[in-house]
C-alpha cells in the first residue's frame, strides 16, 4: 500500500509542477558511496567511569543507489537509497531512503529524510573525515561526553531521519527558501511505540514542522554561505511529554584564496515536561582551514551547554552540563577519491552532578585513517 500511496503523490506533485507527466527514459539507478577506516588512540579524562581501549580500530562505510530521468514536461523525477555497510559502531541497515520531484518551481522530496534545517546547515571546517560538531561527529566514539551529561550538538537533528516531506524553493540571487513537516513517526522512519487515532506513533513527539532561509554565493571575491534555520515539535500529550519543543540554528562559512572560516550556532527550548528537556541549552562552533593543492589543515572548537538529566533537582536550580572540544585536522589527497587524513582533539566535558564519573574531564585523543570514495 505505501507503495501504492508515494506513486500516487509523485504522480500527483508531478502534475501540478509542470502537466502530464510521461518519462522519456526510466530510472536508472547508479551504485556509489564510500569507505574509511582510522586507528583510533585515547586518553580519557581522570575519574571516567565506562571501560574503555586505549587503541581501537574503527570505521564508517556507506553505499548509495541514485537514479534519475527527466519526464517529457521537463520534470525531474529521482530517487536514493543509502544504506550502512556496517563498519564499526554502523549496523548494516537503511540508512536514507527517499525520492523527488523537481523543476521550475522549486524541489520536493518525500521519505527518510533530514529536514531542511539540516540540509541547508553549515559546518565548521573541517580537514579530517570525522565531520564537525560533537555528537555528530564519528569523534563522539573516540572522546565520548560521559553518561551523566547530555551535550547538544551545533547541529542539532530532532526528528533525524523520521519519514517527512519537505519543499525547497528555486534560488532567487543566491537565497533559498525551505519548508519541510514530520508527522510523528519513529525517528529512524518507522512508525513505532503509541496508538494514536489508526496509525501508529511515536511516543515523544507529536508533530514537526521546519523552515529554512539559506543564502550561498560570492561578495567581493569572498565566498559566502549561509543560512538561519528553525524547528517546532509539538510534544506528545497523549504520553506525559507534552511540552512544545523550539530548534533554532544559524551558520556561515566564508572562503577567500583557500582559506575558510565558520561555523554555527544551536539554540534549544526545551520545557522540562519535553522529550528534549536535558538538552534545552545551546551549543556553537567556530573553525578555520586552509587548503592548498591535494593538502588541508584545520583548527576548531565546540561548546555545549545544556540543563542537563535535572530530574531529581528543582527548577530554580542552575546546575548544568557543559562540553569545551577542541581538535585538529590535516588531510592529504593521494588520488582521485583517496585521503590519507588525521585528528587530534582535547575535551572537557563536565556534569551538573559535578562528580567527574558523569563527564569525562580532561580527555586526549586522535585518530589516522584512510577513506576511499567510489
Amino acid at each position: 500500500m505505501k507503495c501504492h500511496l508515494l506513486r500516487a503523490s509523485a504522480l500527483a506533485l508531478s502534475v501540478a509542477m509542470g502537466g502530464t507527466a510521461q518519462a522519456s527514459d526510466p530510472i536508472q539507478l547508479k551504485l556509489g558511496g564510500y569507505m574509511e577506516y582510522w586507528a583510533a588512540g585515547a586518553s580519557q579524562g581522570d575519574g571516567y567511569a565506562s571501560p574503555v581501549n586505549s587503541f581501537d580500530i574503527q570505521g564508517d562505510s556507506q553505499i548509495y543507489f541514485m537514479g534519475k530521468t527527466i519526464l517529457d514536461n521537463g520534470l525531474e523525477v529521482g530517487a536514493r537509497v543509502q544504506t550502512s555497510a556496517g563498519s564499526d559502531y554502523n549496523a548494516q541497515f537503511i540508512q536514507r531512503s527517499y525520492g523527488w520531484v523537481s523543476g521550475a518551481y522549486g524541489k520536493v522530496i518525500f521519505g527518510k529524510y533530514r529536514d531542511v534545517v539540516w540540509l541547508t546547515h553549515n559546518y565548521a571546517p573541517e580537514a579530517s573525515h570525522l565531520d564537525s560538531g560533537l555528537g555528530g561527529s564519528d569523534f563522539y566514539q573516540i572522546l565520548p561526553t560521559g553518561d551523566g551529561v547530555a551535550a547538544l550538538d551545533p547541529n542539532e537533528k530532532p526528528t533525524n531521519y523520521a519519514n517527512k516531506l519537505l519543499y525547497i524553493t528555486p534560488k532567487v540571487y543566491g537565497f533559498q527558501l525551505g519548508a519541510s513537516f514530520t508527522p510523528s513517526n519513529n525517528r529512524s522512519g518507522d512508525d513505532a511505540s503509541a496508538v494514536s487515532e489508526t496509525i501508529v506513533k511515536d511516543a515523544k513527539w507529536d508533530q514537526a514542522w521546519a523552515a529554512a532561509l539559506s543564502y550561498g554565493g560570492t561578495i567581493g571575491g569572498v565566498g559566502v554561505n549561509a543560512s538561519v534555520g528553525y524547528d517546532y515539535i509539538n510534544g506528545n500529550r497523549d504520553t506525559g511529554t507534552p511540552g512544545d519543543v523550539h530548534n533554532i540554528q544559524t551558520s556561515a562559512v566564508l572562503s577567500y584564496q583557500g582559506f575558510s572560516v565558520g561555523g554555527g550556532f544551536n539554540r534549544m527550548v526545551a520545557p522540562s515536561d519535553s522529550f528534549y528537556a536535558s538538552k534545552d541549552g545551546r551549543a556553537w562552533e567556530a573553525g578555520l582551514g586552509y587548503t592548498e593543492g591535494p593538502y588541508m589543515v584545520s583548527l576548531a572548537y565546540v561548546n555545549s551547554t545544556t540543563r542537563g538529566n535535572l530530574a531529581d533537582y528543582p527548577i530554580s536550580v542552575h546546575a548544568h552540563d557543559e562540553v569545551d572540544f577542541y581538535r585538529m585536522g590535516a588531510r592529504y589527497n593521494l588520488g582521485p577519491g583517496v585521503d590519507l587524513w588525521g585528528a587530534l582533539a582535547y575535551l572537557d566535558s563536565e556534569s551538573h552532578t559535578g562528580k567527574k564519573a558523569d563527564g569525562n574531564e580532561g580527555a586526549i585523543g586522535g585518530a589516522i585513517g584512510l577513506r576511499l570514495d567510489f
